[in-house]
């Protein structure tokens, strides 16, 4: 996806047509008048959202006329129905659930705390290394939490990186290291997000340029969950990063 895909992302689904265009898609799609008219659009329209959802990688072309929604265009798909789910249920949601994180410090300090903090499993999809997320991930591996990581193709790799930043820490890294890269999966992720012990989550909101906008951070198993399943759809779609020593 291109820089500041979720703003991208967030702009065209909201689009009319969207969302049913990437549905059909689901299953196959074959592009024309019967489409169109199934869809309820115009030619104009249907064309538009079609280029548009093609261009964010959600939908493929596969022959002539035939589309497809990718491995991407269906974990936003489920993202985009459970979240419906949720706001159809007509629940009130404690207060507390969830806030908005204004600045990158303050970013890194909630994330490294839910790090510190996890008993069991981690889960981290991420464009970028910070050196303290990277020392805790490590401190996490010492403790025997899972951990499995998505990294941003074309990006320096967590294990290179992370064993120079705490390499003068500990003299015995390689082990945590080659945990770390067994579960690691590279793959062109939109923004970064996480989940943590299943109860813990958060999503960073990516601005113009591929800088830091804001971020959002969400305690409760329904976030986590919902969030849980494009982490999975990721890592699936992603590929193995061979050794790196």
């Amino acid at each position: 996806m291109p820089q500041g895909a979720l703003a991208s992302l967030l702009a065209v689904l909201s689009k009319e047509g969207a969302i049913q265009l990437l549905s059909l898609s689901s299953s196959g799609m074959v592009s024309g008048k019967e489409s169109i008219r199934k869809l309820g659009l115009s030619q104009k329209v249907y064309y538009s959202r079609l280029s548009e959802l093609r261009s964010l990688g959600l939908v493929e072309r596969r022959g002539l006329r035939r589309y497809v929604a990718t491995a991407k265009g269906k974990a936003v798909l489920s993202l985009h129905d459970r979240l419906q789910s949720l706001l159809s249920a007509g629940d009130s949601m404690p207060s507390g659930d969830s806030r908005i994180i204004l600045t990158y410090p303050e970013m890194v300090k909630s994330l490294t705390k839910a790090i510190d903090m996890a008993n069991r499993r981690i889960k981290i999809a991420t464009r970028y290394i910070d050196p303290t997320v990277a020392k805790s991930i490590f401190d996490a591996v010492d403790r025997n939490v899972q951990v499995q990581v998505i990294y941003k193709s074309g990006k320096v790799h967590l294990g290179t990186l992370a064993l120079e930043l705490v390499g003068f820490l500990r003299k015995e890294v390689v082990k945590q290291a080659e945990i770390i890269r067994r579960n690691t999966r590279v793959c062109d992720i939109p923004f970064s997000f996480a989940v943590v012990d299943g109860q813990w989550s958060g999503i960073e909101l990516v601005g113009p340029g591929d800088t830091f906008l804001s971020a959002v951070e969400f305690r409760g198993g329904i976030f986590a969950r919902t969030i849980g399943i494009l982490f999975r759809e990721y890592y699936r779609e992603g590929r193995e990063f061979p050794r790196f020593w």
